[in-house]
Parts: C-alpha cells; structure tokens; sequence
C-alpha cells in the first residue's frame, strides 16, 4: 500500500465518521427565546455554554479516536 492510497484511505474514514455522527451544522441550530432580564440572560449564556463544552469534548473523543485509527492504520501499513 502506498502513501497515496493511505492518504485516501484515511481521508475516507475520516469522512464516513463525520457523516455517521449526528453533526448538526450552526444553520440547522433551533433558535432559542430571547431573555427578558439580566438573570435570564446569565441563565441562558450558562447552559449555552454548558452545552458547547460537551460538543467540544465529544468532538475531542472523535479526534482522538480517529488519530489512533490513523496510526493504526500506519502501522499496519508498514508491516504489510
């Protein structure tokens, strides 16, 4: 197997693990109420926020498995 089928290997699997998760792009986000008062607003800044770090960490997660099969795929690759 050469670099070039690899590369293309890879960028395969990275595309199929994106279009299998269930990735919502920012145009398809439900718009939320608007907060009538201070209060509201620090509410909901709060549990926005929340939420982002939980995509963010489980996109993390995904990055990270992604890299191992990556390099798994290396190794397999210079064995064979």
């Amino acid at each position: 197997m050469n670099r070039s089928s690899l590369s293309v290997l890879m960028g395969m699997t990275a595309c199929a693990a994106f279009f299998a998760s269930e990735a919502r792009l920012n145009s398809q986000e439900i718009a939320a109420p608007v907060p009538k008062t201070p209060q509201e607003l620090l509410t909901a800044l709060k549990a926005s926020n929340a939420e982002l770090l939980q995509k963010q960490q489980k996109t993390l997660q995904k990055i990270d498995e992604l890299k191992q099969q990556a390099d798994q795929l290396r190794i397999m690759s210079k064995r064979g």
